[in-house]
Order: C-alpha cells, then structure tokens, then sequence
C-alpha cells in the first residue's frame, strides 16, 4: 500500500509544468524541390519537486514490441530509496523522425474505457506513439483504435490523479503536424497550421486570441506622423517614435500561456518576414532566439500557496530543438546552456543508451589563449 501511496505522490505532482512553449520553424529542404523541412523548439517547465526531481536522457531499442527506437528526455522522480526511480517522457523524437511533445493543459478531460477497445493512459501515450507509429497518419490511426484514459492506480482515488492532464504536438517527417487534445471526454485532432503551441486553454482559443494583437506591426511606426507639432526646443517634433521596439509595443512579456503563444507566434513571424530563413543553420539560430525569449529563471513565476506542496516555482529545465527530416535532436539544460547535438540516423537502436541532461558544468569555453596574433602599433586602434 505504501508503494502504491508513493506512486500516487509522484503522478500527483506530474503536472506542475505549467509553462511549456512549442513552435516550429520551417526552412528549405535542400533534398526536395520547394518542399520545406521544420525545426521544432521546445521547452520543459517544472518546478523541482521536494528536491527530487532529476532528469536524464536516454535512448529505448526496437524490439520486444516496438517497432521503432526512440530517444527522449526523462523526467525522474527519486522518492524514499527503497523505491525505484519514477520515470516519465513528455517529450522525444523517434527514429523515423516522428516527434510528440507533451504540454500541461488543465481542462483536459480523457475518455472512458470501452468494452473490447484496448486503451492507455494519457502518461503513457508518448512512449506508446513513438514506440509504435512513424507517421502522423499512424498516430491518428493508432487513437481511433485505442480510449486514452485517465491514470489509474488500483486503490489510489481517482479524483488524485485527475491533474495528470496534458494534449500533445505530434510531428513526422513530411512536415505535417497536428495537436491532440482530450476535451469533454471527446478526441480532438487539428491540423496545426499555426504550427505553435502553449498550455490552457485549449488550442483553438489560442487561435482567435492571435486577433487581439492585430495591432502589432513588422514596420518602423511612422502612421502618427501627420499630427506631428513643433514644441519646445528641448522636446522637438511630437509625437514621434525615439528609439527602437515601438512597433511591438502590446506583445505581452509575461510567463502565462496565452501570452507566450502570441510571442512566439509574431515574434517567429517578424523574424522570418526581415530575414527569410535559408537553412537548417538559420533554423537554429532563431529557434535559439525564440527559446531564449520564453526562458523562465527560478523564481520570478509565482508558486500557488493554497496548493500546499504540489506547487512551486517553475523554471525552464531544458529546451530542445528537434529536426523530424534529419532526424537530428538538440537539447540544452538550465545550468549548462550549450546545445548537444544527437543524430538518430547513427544511433544503435538495437540497444538503449543513458546520459545525463546536466553534466555539472556551464557549458563554458575559456576562449583565452585561442586567439589569433595581430601585428599593431602603440595607439593604433
């Protein structure tokens, strides 16, 4: 019973990651003409639960059953020694390139077991998909033949875990991407063309929100200069825009989920409008910048205290940038932020594998003595 009450803490507290952000990124595919490939940056928000939450990466073999191998980072929860590490995937790629990240959504509702109708858990469902499916076609066949439920935990309360609730991006190879939701008991699958996506609520909301920030704009805002006047001499010509960053002015800056939806949304879009996106690398590096903008530091974002010990402050605990064509993963951690690259076109799949998510380091490169000598004269600059 003990075992079964330290399990039922640990999917309890499943859910405090309340900030997760996904967007993806299409670029060029130099292997197809005008096709395009898409980079998908992803954060993990969690807060670390009693000092206990640990994370590692790991690659799971094909065979015994799944029919593909699969890489992803784990989320460990380490309870009383006695008992076996928790661990649960809410993201990864497989190796036929289909990735599934799993985000919080709250309103989630699962659907009910069916006679005869063979079902899992709503945590089981990415190891589940990537062991299994390598097409968004499969993934949609696969739920049409399967009930997500509730997790469940004979002699543990229902009512316990029903904040295990999550939806999930699903992408493949072919650039086709859609997002899952649970709502009302109901299987909800979209098509995902905004190709973003955040926590609650659900994705359509997130959708027609996009409209109530029309007003921003990719263009220096020069539309109030017919009511310019001349004032003082020490003020000048008003109004008129001084400095830059005036023509996003309303992109909301906060950590909620609505608001990091309509960054990544426009702040993807404005990007790729001033400097059109010419390859993986170019990818990359905005994918980097649009991760870097919706990174929570510990400690700003407010713990619940009427949720006792199921909340606390929630950080960014990794970002990855996963690329389904080249079947290439990067992940970063929150201590160590230099990207590590995994190519699952050269993974053994027939065995598994293990690494750590932090290496105890920084990350940091002493650039000190790998300069170059430059002849130069006193006072030349």
């Amino acid at each position: 019973m003990f075992d079964q009450m330290v399990k039922l803490a640990a999917l309890a507290f499943l859910p405090i990651s309340l900030g997760c952000s996904y967007v993806e990124i299409p670029y060029p595919d130099t292997g197809r003409n005008s096709a395009k490939s898409y980079l998908i940056p992803r954060t993990m928000e969690l807060w670390d639960l009693f000092n206990t939450t640990k994370y590692s990466i790991e690659a799971f073999p094909r065979g015994n059953g799944n029919r593909f191998g699969w890489l992803a980072p784990l989320n460990i929860f380490h309870f009383p020694p006695a008992y076996q590490p928790l661990k649960f995937p809410f993201e990864g790629m497989n190796e036929a390139g289909l990735t599934v990240s799993a985000l919080y959504l709250a309103q989630s509702v699962y659907e009910q077991p069916q006679p005869g109708k063979p079902g899992f858990s709503a945590l089981e469902f990415v190891p589940a998909i990537l062991a299994n499916c390598s097409t968004v076609d499969e993934v949609v066949a696969t739920l049409e033949s399967v009930t997500v439920l509730t997790p469940f935990i004979p002699g543990v309360p229902e009512e316990a875990l029903k904040t295990a609730t999550l939806h999930w991006a699903i992408a493949d190879a072919s650039g086709r991407s859609i997002v899952v939701e649970y709502l009302q008991g109901q299987r909800m699958i979209h098509e995902n063309a905004p190709r973003v996506m955040t926590n609650d609520p659900d994705i359509k909301w997130h959708w027609r929100n996009l409209n109530t920030r029309v007003h921003l704009s990719p263009s220096y805002p020069y539309q109030n200069d017919m009511l310019q006047v001349k004032a003082d001499d020490d003020v000048g010509v008003v109004p008129r825009p001084i400095g830059h960053g005036w023509n996003l002015v309303g992109l909301p800056g906060d950590t909620t989920s609505p608001s990091r939806f309509i960054r990544l949304f426009y702040l993807r879009g404005y990007a790729m409008e001033a400097s059109p996106i010419k390859s993986f690398e170019d990818a990359v590096v905005l994918g980097t910048a649009l991760l870097n903008n919706v990174f929570i530091p510990f400690g700003p974002v407010a713990a619940d205290p009427r949720a006792g010990p199921s909340d606390g402050p929630e950080f960014t605990d990794y970002g990855v940038l996963k690329a389904p064509k080249e079947r290439v993963y990067l992940i970063r951690g929150y201590r160590n932020t230099q990207w590590r690259k995994f190519d699952l076109k050269r993974l053994d799949f027939s065995k598994g594998y293990t690494w750590p998510l932090e290496d105890g380091s920084l990350g940091i490169q002493d650039a000190t003595d790998s300069g170059e000598s430059t002849p130069s004269q006193a006072g030349e600059l």
